[in-house]
């Protein structure tokens, strides 16, 4: 069925005067009492008595006028949400974050604008790996990732990497650690003869490898103790003693009795937030990402 037709219906339904109808519909009245008459072939049914001096609804028009009116909102409806995911208002954006990236202000506050300006897309937020995400992207089932690193990460030229921030290691240590007590910034040095609890190597945090190289610049190899994948539970086996760490200063904002964090003297020792996208012409909804991003002063 025609919806152009179905439209002139209700619109000669309201005026019941085909001049006015066709000046309402921007068009001729001979085109319209065409279209009208297809209708009703179509339909097998009259939907309009005639006369030289009036036009009346038949039953039949009446029994169809609210169906019509159902079916054009509809397709009207139809229509704007295809628009809307044209102008990428709709639809659906896979984000990856390692542990440390939703303790940070910057990501909470870009998901939130993101929110705030596309209602209209899901987010599905999921915590991986470094590696995990970028194998993701590269496999075509994620769009955004967030991957920390103290250099830009390495990647095949289908990506791209962004520098959100920038924020210190610190050290973690258990609140009764004699240097927990000391004022000012602590040497990596001073942490030789401590045991660590650490990211593994395999997790692509990006971290493991800076205190490694923080550790062998200070002249000595880190003694492992524990590792553990999730920053939370680095801090509370710290917080049992199980050993020190370094990481980034976001994970401070972790509220764990027991652990006090110090900051260190190392230059070197600061680590970055990288928003990785695909390279290229990004859709709607990743460019609103990249947007919100040099908002926020990411270079």
């Amino acid at each position: 069925m025609d919806l152009r037709r179905i439209r002139y219906f209700i619109v000669l339904s309201e005026e019941l005067h085909f001049g006015r109808a066709a000046q309402r519909l921007n068009i001729a009245q001979p085109p319209l009492s065409q279209q009208i008459r297809v209708l009703e072939e179509e339909l097998g049914a009259r939907l309009f008595e005639r006369s030289n001096r009036r036009v009346e609804l038949t039953a039949a028009g009446k029994a169809l006028l609210p169906e019509a009116r159902a079916l054009s909102a509809q397709a009207e409806r139809t229509g704007e949400v295809a628009r809307r995911a044209q102008r990428g208002e709709l639809g659906e954006l896979r984000i990856g974050f390692t542990g440390s990236a939703a303790f940070s202000e910057v990501i909470p506050q870009l998901i939130f604008e993101y929110r705030r300006r596309l209602p209209g897309v899901h987010l599905r937020l999921e915590e991986l790996t470094t590696q995990q995400q970028l194998t993701a992207m590269l496999e075509h089932r994620m769009e955004v990732a967030f991957v920390r690193g103290a250099t830009r990460p390495e990647l095949p030229p289908t990506l791209q990497a962004t520098r959100l921030f920038e924020d210190a290691l610190v050290a973690v240590l258990p609140a009764r650690h004699p240097l927990a007590a000391q004022g000012g910034a602590l040497s990596v040095g001073a942490l030789k003869d401590e045991a660590f609890v650490m990211y593994p190597r395999e997790s692509g945090t990006g971290v493991y490898d800076q205190i490694i190289a923080l550790c062998q610049q200070a002249g000595f190899a880190p003694q492992l103790a524990q590792e553990a994948r999730e920053s939370p539970t680095i801090v509370g086996l710290v917080a049992a003693g199980i050993g020190v760490a370094l990481v980034p200063a976001s994970l401070r904002s972790i509220n764990v009795n027991g652990v006090a964090y110090r900051p260190l003297r190392e230059k070197a020792a600061r680590s970055a937030m990288w928003l990785v996208l695909r390279a290229g012409v990004l859709t709607p909804q990743e460019a609103m990402i990249a947007e919100l991003a040099r908002e926020m002063g990411a270079g």
